[in-house]
């Protein structure tokens, strides 16, 4: 089968889409499939792959038109948000070629989705609020051209306006490089911006000066907002920014934690919280519990505030058997839910289901 996945290459960005889509375009070229990586926006470097690149533009009718002649796909893969979704569905469908949208975020199976988090409500402010809503539901109306549709959250599934429709696990690598800090640790790792609310994780340092542990952040500085935490002086002295780093670098950093601490909203399902599993390292997440899992699973915490984050961090480090307990239980979990060959074939099944349906090329 002629796979053709749409998605922005990790060697642009290294974010959880990104880094899913590379993995996802590997590990079905492994069991047979034929692969093309249609890259948004092209790739910073050409990397050694398992698959072909070709440069998509999204939200361009007529190059995604003449990238699906000239890949021939059976089946489309879609992960981009709902960015440019309502064109390159209709292209899809006017090509003959099924679709599968892959939703990522909770915006993505919102209508009426933005970002508005800490901003000032200038008359500015507003009409860009109210372009990206109406942007989003014109988006939202492409649907009626997606043949099916993945969740990476069971909690999404539901929300998504089409037939046929399943919930399907990320996964993620285990494989971590070794990664040594003098001193006990507790790490965070995500790009740093608003709706992650890094600055809580600060906050949660300085409130724990008084233990013998340190506080890494791991991540891109994405919003100028935050550029305090890679420059500024006003840290704890507990706190450390290592900047960007591979997955392989983080699977090494979570493997010798104590905790992964998360902050952020409640967005997709989050690709830390899998790795740190993977690793056998709990989780203490201040607001998101991604399909109730970390409470279901007793794979760490979901306190609600910032009071209880501490509080559950201070617990965690003073009872080491706990620890261990909850870390054993997070890595049985993941090798069970997030691996990634089962999760590919998983995939793979629904592509051909998809091919299969009358009306499909």
């Amino acid at each position: 089968m002629r796979v053709l996945i749409l998605a922005k290459h990790l060697s642009r960005a290294l974010g959880g889409i990104e880094i899913q889509c590379d993995l996802t375009a590997r590990q079905l070229a492994a069991i047979g499939h034929e692969v093309c990586y249609g890259a948004a926006g092209g790739v910073a470097v050409t990397p050694p792959a398992a698959y072909a690149i070709e440069r998509w533009t999204p939200g361009d009718a007529a190059q995604t038109a003449e990238l699906i002649a000239r890949v021939r796909p059976d089946v489309i893969y879609l992960r981009h948000n709902k960015a440019g979704l309502r064109t390159t569905a209709r292209t899809a469908a006017r090509a003959g070629v099924p679709l599968v949208f892959a939703a990522s975020s909770l915006q993505d199976v919102s209508a009426f989705s933005y970002h508005a988090k800490h901003a000032r409500w200038t008359p500015r402010r507003l009409a860009s609020v109210v372009w990206q809503r109406l942007r989003s539901r014109w988006n939202w109306s492409g649907f009626r051209w997606v043949a099916a549709a993945v969740s990476l959250n069971p909690d999404y599934t539901a929300r998504l306006p089409v037939p046929l429709r399943c919930h399907i696990p990320d996964s993620m690598e285990a494989t971590p490089l070794p990664f040594h800090w003098p001193r006990r640790f507790v790490a965070w790792v995500a790009q740093i911006k608003d709706y992650k609310n890094p600055g809580a994780y600060v906050e949660l340092a300085r409130r724990c000066a008084d233990l013998d542990v340190d506080f890494l952040m791991i991540g891109d500085v994405v919003s100028p907002r935050y550029r305090w935490i890679a420059h500024g002086a006003d840290r704890p002295a507990n706190f450390h920014y290592l900047g960007a780093r591979t997955p392989a670098e983080v699977n090494g950093v979570l493997a010798a934690a104590v905790t992964l601490v998360h902050t952020c909203d409640p967005e997709g399902f989050g690709n830390n919280f899998i790795q740190a599993w993977l690793q056998g390292t709990p989780t203490l997440s201040l607001h998101f519990d991604p399909g109730g899992t970390i409470a279901r699973e007793r794979l760490g915490s979901v306190p609600g505030d910032l009071s209880g984050l501490e509080r559950d961090l201070r617990d965690l480090l003073a009872n080491e058997e706990t620890r261990a307990q909850i870390g054993a239980r997070a890595q049985a979990y993941a090798r069970t839910h997030h691996d990634p060959a089962v999760n590919a074939r998983r995939l793979a099944h629904l592509f051909e289901e998809v091919v299969g349906r009358p009306g499909a090329r």
